[in-house]
């Protein structure tokens, strides 16, 4: 990545106290790091999964240097076991994809017409 680009917002670090929780909204394929302490991720259940059609939770532990993905979008509370550092990634919208997407395509030949202007400048200064 250049770094002429801006941080990614999408990226939240999170500083949580022993036994304190916060809920987040994420998108499904969303990324919970856990830098130090431990934490318990509890994620919606929405889809087949549930019994009976009835919302439930999934429950995982995440130990410092480990890492858990969403399988479904919502709200997912983080509960510190102990005191805790988390990093949260949530996965990019299809507005940003595409962006990212169509700069990748087009920027081949962007960069091709940055070099002649550059070198007819350096040519005309000789």
């Amino acid at each position: 990545m250049n770094s002429n680009f801006a941080p990614d917002i999408r990226a939240r670090r999170l500083a949580l106290a022993a036994g304190a929780s916060r809920q987040l909204v994420l998108r499904a394929g969303a990324t919970i790091v856990c830098v130090d302490g431990s934490v318990r991720v509890d994620e919606p259940v929405i889809g087949l999964e549930a019994a009976g059609g009835l919302p439930g939770a999934v429950s995982a532990r995440v130990n410092a240097g480990e890492g858990h993905g969403l399988a479904y979008g919502g709200v997912a509370r983080i509960t510190a076991i102990v005191s805790a550092e988390v990093i949260c990634l949530d996965r990019p919208g299809l507005a940003s994809r595409l962006l990212r997407h169509m700069t990748a395509f087009f920027w081949p030949g962007m960069a091709e017409n940055q070099k002649k202007v550059l070198g007819a400048l350096h040519k005309i200064s000789k």
